[in-house]
């Protein structure tokens, strides 16, 4: 049965004495009655307006219901909502532009204004007298930072200029009504009442000095031949920077700014350690030692250059590629030790560095990276020559195959197989990605992948007969001028990847230094199957003792896995040397064990 046929009818239940002994909270704020169709309460799709053609009917009941809520009297919902949006400006951080509170006054009408223009996709401001107020892109509103904080602002408008002048110990400073406290003499640098310091918006918001430096700005002249004055700080003159660069102490950008020095914090952190702490600090981990940041960091150990780094550098002309201050080429001439000529260097050296012709590989610390990756082409007319191709080893999937072929056969008679062992085969497979920072490495690295091509077509003799081009490859220590031959690979450009599109920056007009070509290539499906320089076989190996039992003594070479570089391999061909012992317990012990296994022919290493 349904509830319009019970005896209470729901229908003619009303409003009102909703609260314990029968008071009236007013709520819900607005109050309509049960329709006998529900048709036109239904959603309609929602196709050109949010919420359907019922969107303005619904946008009014919204404003009509917060209205109400604000101005409730009987409810503290509105009041403690508007509160609660006050505090939270007032523990935001305070900025140049900050008014009475640190993100500016709130006012309902803004919720309001808000829930009317929302189904038309319309975006107010929460915060501000005015909620109509404009803070786009080309607003001339001072309330906005990047109006109000222009780099044109002169200097003793600007705060942290004021703090390098080092003269406000315990004063306060004053911008647009706001009082900053600098206590350049004390733990803070500057003290703003609230801010995220602030309990509940109560209080102050303290700036601390770093722990391990309290060094302020220096100063830093707009042209290298300025001449320092006392007089000159705060003054239009002068640009403010952090420590410039060990490595270019004169350079400084076209707008003033110098490069920030870079600083290894674990050797300045360890020198702030006492001893007992410094001790546990390194067996820890937790300060380990390392190479030097400002001479050995990775960009300057091998040359991939610094993309983000712009001191001393311009970026203006596109055409020209990256150039000093003065427009003219900043990486300039590059040559190689040990190889005629010169190549025009890039930001990545390996990149940039063009084929060579050689009988060994260049060893220019140039060419270093953090796993040797080249290919060298070897020379059919006069084999001891090379033909050197260096790419930078971002390298993918690197896959090694080794593959025995064992041939079955059957006796008569009987139902099971047995082999005989065939033969031996071995197959790498690789990829990498070539990729070009800058302008100057793009045509350099087309011409290495064009030649790399090349190596899988014939090579013809004088004769005019057809030969096939033999390649070392070299992955770090894994293989090492290893010879072989090239059997495929593929040139993978993706769909991310940016172009060359090769025109000026004056008039559109074709630039001929460049042509139009991807930026980044992937090399996939690179084939390459190995020929060993020694007779392919299980390894030999040497053991201690007449019965060859005990330890290994020596490897021969069948060295598979190089573990070679050119300084040479790592396998023991050699008679094996033992580690000196350092007391003559440790001296007699030894040697009567080995004299025990091997005799008299051995001898202490060094």
């Amino acid at each position: 049965m349904g509830l319009i046929n019970l005896k209470t009818d729901l229908k003619s239940l009303r409003y009102l004495k909703d609260r314990i002994g029968g008071g009236d909270s007013g709520q819900p704020y607005v109050q309509a009655a049960i329709p006998d169709d529900i048709s036109p309460y239904i959603g309609t799709t929602d196709y050109l307006n949010r919420g359907g053609i019922n969107v303005v009917r619904d946008s009014e009941l919204d404003v009509l219901r917060l209205g109400k809520m604000f101005t409730d009297t009987k409810s503290p919902n509105g009041i403690f909502f508007t509160s609660k949006q006050e505090l939270l400006s007032r523990t935001a951080v305070r900025t140049q532009t900050s008014g009475v509170l640190n993100e500016g006054i709130y006012t309902p009408l803004s919720t309001l204004a808000q829930a009317g223009v929302v189904a038309f996709g319309g975006h107010l401001n929460k915060q501000g007298v005015n909620p109509f107020a404009n803070t786009g892109a080309y607003a001339n509103n001072d309330a906005l930072y990047g109006v109000k904080v222009k780099p044109t602002q002169p200097i003793n408008e600007n705060r942290l200029a004021e703090l390098l002048r080092g003269s406000y110990l315990g004063t306060s400073i004053n911008y647009d009504n706001q009082s900053f406290i600098l206590n350049n003499g004390s733990a803070n640098v500057i003290t703003y009442s609230g801010g995220p310091g602030a309990v509940l918006g109560v209080g102050t918001t303290n700036i601390r000095y770093s722990k391990t430096s309290q060094t302020p700005l220096s100063k830093a002249p707009k042209s290298s031949n300025h001449t320092s004055t006392a007089d000159s700080v705060g003054t239009n003159d002068w640009t403010y920077s952090a420590e410039l660069t060990e490595t270019e102490p004169s350079q400084v950008t076209q707008n003033g700014y110098a490069s920030p020095k870079i600083q290894d914090f674990r050797q300045k952190l360890r020198a702030t350690l006492r001893s007992q702490d410094k001790n546990l600090a390194e067996q820890s981990g937790a300060t380990p030692n390392s190479l030097d940041y400002n001479t050995k960091n990775i960009d300057l150990r091998t040359n991939q250059g610094q993309p983000g780094q712009r001191a001393g550098k311009s970026y203006v002309s596109y055409t020209k590629g990256v150039t000093n201050l003065e427009g003219n080429s900043f990486y300039g001439l590059g040559a190689l030790d040990g190889v005629p000529g010169s190549f025009k260097k890039g930001l990545d050296v390996i990149n940039s560095v063009s084929i060579y012709r050689s009988e060994t590989s260049s060893t220019d610390a140039q060419l270093d990276d953090l796993v040797d990756f080249r290919i060298a082409v070897i020379d059919n007319d006069s084999p001891t020559f090379k033909t050197f191709l260096h790419f930078r080893a971002l390298l993918g999937p690197v896959q090694d195959s080794y593959n025995a072929t064992w041939n079955p056969f059957n006796y008569l008679g009987r139902g099971e197989q047995f082999y005989t062992y065939n033969g031996f085969t071995r197959q790498m497979s690789l990829s990498w990605t070539v990729a070009a920072q800058s302008k100057e490495e793009l045509i350099p690295m087309y011409k290495k992948l064009n030649y790399l091509a090349s190596t899988l077509t014939p090579d013809y003799s004088g004769n005019g007969f057809m030969r096939g081009n033999l390649v070392q490859l070299t992955i770090g220590g894994y293989v090492y001028e290893q010879p072989g031959f090239i059997t495929g690979l593929t040139y993978d450009i993706q769909e991310d990847t940016p172009w060359e599109i090769g025109i000026n920056d004056t008039d559109g007009a074709v630039d001929n230094s460049v042509r139009q070509l991807p930026h980044i290539i992937r090399v996939t499906g690179f084939s390459f199957t190995p020929i060993q320089k020694f007779l392919p076989r299980k390894q030999q190996l040497s053991f201690y003792g007449d019965d060859e039992t005990g330890l290994v003594t020596t490897e021969a070479n069948q060295g598979y896995i190089s573990l070679e570089n050119k300084n040479g391999s790592l396998y023991q061909d050699l008679p094996y040397t033992i580690p000196p012992p350092t007391t003559t317990e440790e001296i007699q012990t030894i040697t009567n064990e080995i004299d025990a296994y091997t005799g008299p022919d051995w001898v202490w290493g060094s």
